[in-house]
């Protein structure tokens, strides 16, 4: 193994798509609230959270991904509880 390999053992690049799996838990910031329901951006991800009330959004939540289309980085997920509770 060379110095370079060595010292770059271990790194990898993040993707601006990061794609869930049903029933995967993540936290993750509410970035807005649209059509009267919450969103979470993760990169170009987007998760939509029918749950989620308008104060929550600058708020960071525990999720619940409940579907999740990988073609369009899309889904739909649920709020577990949020850091003030």
């Amino acid at each position: 193994m060379s110095r370079f390999d060595a010292f770059t053992a271990g790194w990898s690049f993040r993707t601006t798509t990061p794609s869930f799996e049903a029933g995967e838990e993540i936290t993750a910031f509410v970035t807005g609230y649209e059509d009267g329901a919450g969103v979470a951006r993760i990169g170009d991800t987007v998760l939509t959270l029918t749950d989620a009330a308008p104060e929550l959004v600058d708020t960071q939540v525990d999720l619940r991904i409940e579907e999740f289309d990988d073609s369009d980085h899309t889904g739909r997920a649920t709020i577990l509880s949020d850091d003030g509770n």
